[in-house]
């Protein structure tokens, strides 16, 4: 297998994660009950369901163009902090493929690690916090490794990233959160998932199951 992903594929991943968090929507807002106001789950069902009905409607003909513009319709319709995060991400991942009409397994680092330090860099937050960045650096760093293996097999790639994002979520039960509204709660996070790292490992599986479908 090799990853070779075109402006469609965009679209289609797009509305998948828009489909995946209008599912989670009520589970991540009761995460982020115990840590937050409660309403991550509502922001990433509208920032993805914005998203994902910008490219469908404009058909945007470029990855880069897609993501970015994307990216501002996400955040225009989240209206909270992670609508901003995910805005920076995404027209981070947008620059890191610019100009590309087709997209590989590196390229999909190369975006995800744009992402990765555009949250870094406008949450002012790093791994170890209690953030979507405890799921998402490990899903970059298991696709890394995985990349510098000679002939080594995508899928299993792929499927180590998506195994790497859903144990950091898990490991942010161990965490005190030291940013954000969460660490107005630290004694109530105390053994609970941050919601934003679930998202993240969410996103990961997502994006991950339609690489391997």
């Amino acid at each position: 297998m090799s990853i070779a992903l075109n402006i469609e594929d965009i679209k289609n991943i797009l509305k998948k994660l828009a489909e995946v968090f209008k599912e989670n929507r009520e589970m991540l807002n009761d995460l982020d009950t115990k840590l937050g106001d409660g309403d991550h789950g509502r922001s990433m069902d509208l920032g993805f369901s914005a998203a994902a009905a910008y490219v469908a409607e404009h058909n945007p003909t470029g990855i880069s163009e897609a993501l970015t513009n994307g990216g501002m319709q996400f955040n225009e319709a989240a209206g909270s902090t992670i609508g901003i995060l995910m805005f920076s991400a995404m027209r981070e991942a947008g620059k890191a493929c610019a100009g590309k009409e087709q997209i590989g397994l590196a390229d999909l680092a190369a975006m995800l690690d744009g992402a990765i330090k555009a949250i870094m860099k406008r949450g002012k937050a790093d791994v170890g916090q209690k953030t979507i960045l405890d799921s998402l650096v490990p899903a970059l760093r298991a696709i890394e490794e995985g990349l510098v293996k000679a002939g080594a097999d995508e899928k299993a790639v792929i499927r180590k990233a998506i195994d790497a994002a859903s144990a950091g979520a898990e490991s942010t039960r161990e965490m005190k959160p030291t940013i954000g509204r969460a660490r107005w709660f630290t004694e109530r996070s105390t053994n609970e998932i941050d919601p934003g790292a679930v998202s993240g490992a969410l996103m990961v599986k997502t994006i991950g199951e339609y690489l391997l479908s």
